[in-house]
């Protein structure tokens, strides 16, 4: 077996195996191979990797010194398939990304400045720049705090995140269909209206009552195959239309994370995962979203990046659900695991930096074993 140098770190609600990639192969081809035995990949269980057998457990970071000026560190992100042998190459993930900061502060890639180290992230899979206000003590960044996510039990120290200029991030554009909405037909479906919006990450946002939902449904929502199956057309079909893949079939394995769904409804009142009484007063708009095939456990921060940002142009799905009234708004989305308030800037229509909260810490260090 092969040794390799690593961090395993909780980032928001997601977990990820950093590597530094001065530790990786210089080829980067190799590395696919490399993460799929890292994670334990393909299986259902990842029984003999690292993997925890859902899309935000089954997720890689590497991090380097960056040369663009104005910027701390190079981040690239890689989502691992468990049941397919596939690396996804094109989203970034929000909730990993939280963890770049303290990751670069303690493997001294950034000078820790107290009490409040700014690092400026270069994402390299939509590069975009992340700017992470964390909060640092005794030459580290701090893990204990009073700051509470949803989706992670406890407590822990509070990470200020602005995503600049996030619009445009997989394709070039905010609206990649140069449409604010549109109606696509899914086969053996029909059309469904929906809108697109890349913002931080690829979105496609889908009315709950066109899918025949409530928008309150939990981990149900697995169960209902017809519905699942609906959902997953209607991302490989968008996925065609924005150039992802060259038919929308071969989404289903060569383009598994981007774009991802996003499924919207009005503020009603449910009880979250954790059986807290989420009530209607408490958000903005109602929330679920799809990552690689399940129910994400929370909400994606990327995610509510471009929600946020749909929010706020005239003529989305999501507009017609909830209107803000001003160029800076804070738009509180009610998710499996609570309500997430996400700070958004715009321009006109251009999105300048949207802003949310997470905790990160690192969870072990040492080496991970792979098969030659």
């Amino acid at each position: 077996m092969k040794k390799y140098p690593c961090v395993y770190m909780r980032g928001g609600t997601s977990k990820a195996v950093f590597f530094h990639k001065r530790d990786l192969p210089a080829d980067e081809s190799e590395w696919d191979a490399l993460f799929l035995k890292v994670m334990g990949s393909p299986d259902v269980k990842q029984i003999d990797g690292m993997g925890g057998t859902v899309s935000t457990t089954s997720k890689v970071a590497v991090i380097s010194p960056s040369a663009e000026p104005g910027v701390d560190v190079d981040y690239t992100f890689r989502q691992v398939d468990i049941l397919i042998p596939h690396v996804d190459h094109k989203p970034n993930c929000g909730n990993i990304s939280s963890a770049v900061g303290p990751f670069a502060i303690d493997e001294g890639l950034v000078d820790a400045v107290a009490p409040i180290t700014v690092v400026r992230v270069r994402n390299t899979n939509t590069k975009k720049i992340i700017e992470e206000h964390v909060r640092v003590e005794n030459g580290r960044a701090m893990v204990h705090g009073d700051e509470r996510i949803k989706g992670v039990p406890g407590t822990g120290s509070r990470i200020d995140m602005y995503f600049l200029e996030p619009g445009g991030a997989a394709t070039g554009k905010l609206l990649p269909t140069g449409k604010p909405r549109d109606v696509i037909e899914v086969p053996e479906y029909g059309d469904i209206e929906v809108s697109v919006v890349d913002c931080s990450n690829t979105v496609v946002f889908v009315r709950a009552a066109d899918l025949g939902l409530k928008g309150t449904e939990l981990s149900e929502i697995n169960s209902k195959l017809t519905v699942m199956e609906h959902m997953e057309r209607i991302r490989c079909v968008v996925a065609e239309r924005l150039g992802f893949v060259a038919h929308w079939e071969e989404a289903r394995t060569k383009s598994t994370s981007l774009p991802k769904i996003s499924i919207v409804s009005k503020p009603a009142d449910y009880v979250d995962m954790d059986g807290n009484a989420i009530k209607t007063e408490e958000m903005d708009l109602c929330v679920r979203a799809i990552s690689v095939g399940a129910l994400h456990k929370a909400y994606p921060m990327t995610v509510s990046i471009a929600t946020a940002a749909a929010a706020m142009l005239e003529g989305t799905v999501v507009r017609e659900l909830c209107a803000p009234a001003a160029d800076h708004a804070v738009i509180r989305l009610g998710h499996v695991s609570g309500v997430t308030p996400v700070e958004i800037f715009m321009e006109g229509d251009k999105v300048l930096k949207g802003g949310v909260t997470r905790t990160a810490r690192r969870i072990m260090d040492g080496f991970v074993y792979v098969r030659e």
